[in-house]
């Protein structure tokens, strides 16, 4: 019998299944991610840049320090040494043999802004209102390099890493080039053409979510996130970034608004929340992050 057939013996293939969540949905009984809320949280508020390329010649913060309610505000020197950057989750060898390069990705920038939303600060606060004013007040120093629009142009560009300076990650290929050399070699005819891959970006109705707690009477972390695959989430940043053993770490998606495989990744915010309140505390939804102290830390907007 063959696979066809074995397939639809499966049970409920063809039938129409009822969905079991609409009911606390349409009543409004739904809990995600921002729904939420520990005791004593504070709010995050990231510094972004607004730059595609450029280098950091510092970063000012004392009269945001300076602001009521204001916790603490975390920079890249905060974190240089102390914890990984993010990792890829699935590396590629190249046509050579060679791994592909992978340069660091640290959760807040250092030394330099690689990319137009890059992370440069994380400001925490008693309330998201008084970390969104601190953090209007972070005074960033950039030396702005050219940037890359166009990937035919990025080979003699200025390199965005130093680990690959021609800015080529790796050469993939996959099947037999003798044997498709040859067809080729026979072919009648053989029309070259450019294609233009576009670049797709899934938007989900709700946007990216975390936030984050520290126990320190029993030295665990909990993080609710708006994530599409908790466990993974947990192992990367467990094992990549924090250096936490797993048991100490709970990472839990409540209800999920959407996903289309943005949320299945580990993001910096996810790892600031969860890692830089424990030593101070802080939460985050949206496009930024948001704290509280025993620590709680939230995202919930971006400067």
């Amino acid at each position: 019998m063959g696979a066809i057939e074995d397939f639809a013996k499966l049970p409920h293939i063809g039938e129409a299944v009822r969905r079991k969540e609409d009911y606390r949905f349409l009543t409004g009984s739904g809990q995600y991610t921002d729904d939420i809320n520990l005791p004593n949280q504070r709010y995050a508020v990231f510094v972004r840049s607004p730059h595609a390329h450029a280098g950091i010649r510092g970063i000012d913060t004392s009269r945001a320090e300076a602001m009521p309610g204001v916790m603490r505000v975390f920079t890249g020197k905060d974190v240089e040494g102390k914890m990984g950057g993010l990792p890829c989750g699935w590396l590629i060898t190249g046509t050579d043999g060679q791994p592909m390069k992978e340069p660091p990705h640290p959760i807040l920038a250092q030394g330099k802004a690689r990319y137009v939303g890059d992370h440069v600060a994380m400001v925490v606060a008693d309330t998201l209102e008084q970390a969104r004013n601190a953090a209007e007040l972070v005074q960033v120093e950039y030396d702005v390099l050219p940037a890359v629009v166009d990937v035919r142009d990025a080979a003699k560009a200025t390199a965005l890493h130093d680990a690959a300076p021609d800015n080529h990650c790796y050469k993939w290929a996959i099947g037999d080039k003798a044997a498709v050399d040859a067809v080729f070699a026979k072919a009648a005819h053989v029309t070259k053409l450019d294609l233009t891959n576009n670049r797709l970006v899934p938007n989900a109705m709700e946007p990216r979510a975390a936030i984050a707690s520290f126990s320190r009477a029993t030295d665990d972390y909990t993080l609710y996130v708006s994530n599409q695959n908790p466990h993974v989430e947990r192992l990367l940043m467990t094992a990549f970034v924090l250096g936490l053993p797993e048991h100490k770490v709970r990472v839990i998606a409540p209800d999920v608004g959407g996903g289309f495989g943005s949320k299945i990744f580990l993001y910096a915010e996810d790892v600031a929340l969860t890692g830089l309140p424990s030593s101070s505390t802080a939460r985050s939804s949206g496009p930024a992050t948001a704290a509280k102290p025993s620590c709680a830390t939230r995202t919930a907007a971006t400067t």
